[in-house]
């Protein structure tokens, strides 16, 4: 007579399965919560750096100064960026690019560039004025 069962044999692929699908979901959750994470940290910077080519727009001082660095203070994190400027071939035109990173020196988390014109350009006529 012959009981119906599993044999152990059966029992162990089965927990082998079992175990191999529950690995590969943990390990799926931990790359999403990562990628949340490096996200959250890029829109941060973003916003850092949003608000430095803003500062620089609203000073209208030229030249504007290239490699200048600073800091701001971002969900209470501090970021550390870096301004670079670099002369177009439009007179009186610059690209101010920013570089936020959380350490100074470290990886780079985001990257702004923007186009300013010297603030007095518009009231003498310039062509280019808006």
């Amino acid at each position: 007579m012959r009981v119906k069962g599993f044999t152990l044999i059966e029992v162990m692929v089965a927990l082998s399965v079992f175990g191999l699908a529950a690995l590969a979901a943990l390990q799926a959750a931990s790359s999403h919560l990562t990628s949340l994470s490096d996200l959250q940290s890029k829109t941060f910077a973003q916003y850092v750096a949003s608000n430095r080519i803003a500062e620089v727009s609203l000073a209208q001082e030229w030249p504007v100064k290239d490699n200048k660095k600073g800091t701001a203070e971002q969900a209470g994190t501090t970021w550390h960026w870096q301004q670079q400027v670099v002369e177009t071939v439009t007179p009186n035109v610059v690209a101010v690019t920013v570089i936020v990173s959380k350490t100074e020196g470290g990886r780079e988390h985001y990257r702004l560039t923007r186009y300013l014109r010297k603030p007095d350009s518009a009231a003498k006529g310039d062509r280019n004025a808006r």
